[in-house]
This record gives C-alpha cells, sequence and structure tokens, in this order.
C-alpha cells in the first residue's frame, strides 16, 4: 500500500498530466477548426458529417471528462483517505 507521501506525490502527477491532455486536445482543435468549417459546416449536410460530428466532439468531451476524473493516470488503491492524514 502507498504511503501518504507517495499518494499525494502520485496525485500531483496525475494533475500535471490532465493539465498536458487538456492542453493538447484544445491545441488540436484550435489548429483544425479552420478546415473544419471549411470543409464540414459549409458542405450539405450527410449522414457522414453527422457521424465525424459525434466522434470529434464526443471523443473531445469523453477524453476531458477522464482526463478530469483521473482514470488515464492514475487510480489510487483505497477509495478514501483517513482524515488522520490531514493532521
Amino acid at each position: 500500500m502507498l504511503t501518504p507521501e507517495e499518494h499525494l506525490y502520485a496525485l500531483d502527477w496525475n494533475n500535471n498530466i490532465t493539465v498536458a491532455i487538456i492542453t493538447l486536445i484544445s491545441y488540436d482543435y484550435m489548429l483544425q477548426f479552420e478546415k473544419e468549417v471549411t470543409f464540414v459546416w459549409q458542405r450539405q449536410w450527410s449522414v457522414m458529417i453527422y457521424l465525424y460530428l459525434v466522434v470529434r466532439y464526443f471523443g473531445i468531451v469523453l477524453a476531458m471528462i477522464c482526463a478530469i476524473w483521473g482514470g488515464l493516470v492514475y487510480i489510487p488503491e483505497a477509495p478514501y483517505v483517513r482524515s488522520s492524514f490531514y493532521s
């Protein structure tokens, strides 16, 4: 079982990874947005456009939820931290 210091280190590492993942995904979306408007939004709507949009935006939402929740990198051994830990 991990010591309290190791838990804090792992949580800090997870927070840093979360910020990096959200930053990279957001940066990619900002870079591709102009092309998306040109090639997707200005075309006639079809099933493929709907599928593209669902996959693209469902993916970003799912990635951010997982990154914020902490399921991507760090899953603690214990689901709780004892109150004496903060003393």
